[in-house]
């Protein structure tokens, strides 16, 4: 169920204020050096095969 009217504006007036300030409001964690690596190894891997 969607907020509508007013209580949509409500809460989008204060996502945006948290967001503004800084607040995490969720959200995957960001990537590491190793997730990096990793993923830049299997991408090397796929192109040289597929390219």
């Amino acid at each position: 169920m969607k907020p509508q009217g007013a209580n949509a504006a409500h809460i989008r007036a204060c996502m945006e204020t948290m967001r503004s300030s800084g607040e995490h409001t969720g959200g995957p964690k960001g990537y590491s050096d190793v997730d990096r690596r990793e993923f830049a190894n299997a991408l090397d891997r796929w192109l040289a095969k597929n390219a």
